[in-house]
């Protein structure tokens, strides 16, 4: 049986960050991945609050030597092609107001091999197979068959998609929010705009909203494309994945037009269903983060960015209880925590139910409007400052009815 302090389960980058700020304040730090890295997954947009985040920790200049492409907003395009164009510098004042866009596989990596470096053990293609919450022992089997046991002072589950503990542990709930496909691969070739907003996101709005794109350059003239959607408006079109994707790529004004000289360089990909919640995000030594806890939606990148602050808030706390502290983790994290995923949440609901569309396209906005929105989709949804932190529900619908009253 090995021993360490801290025991992760997924080298992603919630589990990276968590185990680099650990063994920065001299854990032994065990990091146990299913996958061998590099590997593909996307999630390639990054938000400024990442930046904030990773520089915290020491790993921003890491990041910047990879020159990754400049990400300095989002545009918004409908149907119509009218733009809502979102400046990330133009927000509340915060520190940060760009970040990257990242091949994942790159971007993963070049964290897991830090936290390497920063003394970490990392073992790859290792499933976890049991947990004994008694003891803190994680039992798990390598790719020949053969099993071994971690004994753990504490354990944090950054698994991801896995969701290794919420299985283990029937911590599993259903998410409210619809299930959706998303159905994605990479191209080459396509229109790029010019000057620094060659490096923005795209996201297009097809057919009247039951559906929407992504388009996410990269720096090395490739670009990441894909389109979500209720699983049902997938099936009722009868297409496979690859035949349905290319339909809207003709279809939509905007796309044909873009995309008109690019060819696809990877096979079409589809993940269903990825929406998950849970009962609860920690328990008698044990914590969850990134993924493992709560996945809401693509639509605003907030994947990266939830899965960073998440480990940047548990290993602090991590840290005080292994120094014999006691922590409030319904107040410190998982109330914490849940402050950000309710106003993501929030702008989700009003993403799909054409409530968001009506404030990015409405003739004028105040300037505090706009300036509140880009903090939000730059991922600063902790700021209580910020008018639609609090009660954002009731917020947006109060914008909603301004708009209509001025109308």
């Amino acid at each position: 049986m090995q021993k360490c302090d801290v025991l992760i389960i997924g080298g992603g980058p919630s589990g990276s960050v968590a185990a680099c700020q650990l063994l920065q304040k001299g854990y032994s730090v065990t990091v146990l991945e299913k996958l061998h890295f590099p590997r593909f997954v996307i999630g390639e947009s990054l938000l400024p609050r990442c930046n904030e985040i990773l520089e915290k920790n020491g790993l921003l200049e890491l990041i910047q030597r990879q020159n990754y492409m400049y990400k300095g907003g989002a545009i918004f395009i409908n149907e119509n092609r009218e733009e809502e164009v979102v400046d990330f510098s133009q927000n509340l004042g915060q520190k940060w107001g760009s970040s990257f866009q990242v091949k994942r596989e790159e971007f993963d990596d070049v964290l897991l091999q830090e936290a390497k470096r920063r003394g970490a053990k990392v073992y790859e293609g290792v499933t976890v197979t049991d947990y004994d919450n008694e003891k803190n022992i994680v039992t798990a089997t390598d790719e020949q068959g053969g099993t071994e046991r971690y004994e753990a002072r504490f354990v944090l589950d950054a698994s991801g998609y896995g969701r290794v503990l919420p299985k283990l542990m029937d911590l599993d709930i259903p998410s409210d929010l619809k299930l959706r496909n998303a159905i994605f691969t990479r191209i080459r070739g396509e229109r790029r705009r010019e000057g620094e907003k060659e490096g923005y996101i795209d996201i297009v709005i097809h057919d009247d909203n039951n559906a929407w794109l992504w388009i996410i350059p990269f720096s090395d003239g490739t670009t990441s494309i894909g389109i979500v959607c209720e699983e049902s408006y997938f099936e009722n079109s009868g297409l496979s994945e690859e035949a349905f994707l290319d339909s809207v790529f003709q279809k939509h004004p905007y796309l044909s037009e873009k995309l008109a000289d690019a060819e696809k360089i990877v096979p079409v990909g589809r993940i269903q269903g990825y929406s998950a919640a849970v009962k609860k995000m920690y328990g008698k030594g044990f914590a969850l983060s990134g993924n493992a806890t709560e996945f809401l939606d693509p639509v605003f990148s907030s994947g990266v960015t939830l899965a960073l602050q998440s480990s940047d808030r548990v290993a602090e706390l991590i840290d005080r209880e292994l120094r014999g502290e006691t922590v409030d983790w319904q107040r410190d994290y998982e109330e914490y925590m849940m402050v950000g995923i309710d106003v993501f949440r929030e702008f989700v609901y009003a993403w799909y139910d054409g409530r968001l569309g009506k404030i990015f396209y409405a003739p004028k906005k105040q300037e505090q409007v706009k300036r509140s929105i880009s903090s939000i989709l730059s991922g600063y949804v902790w700021d209580r400052e910020n008018f639609f932190v609090n009660n954002s529900k009731e917020k947006i619908n109060t914008l909603i009815k301004l708009i209509g009253d001025s109308a």
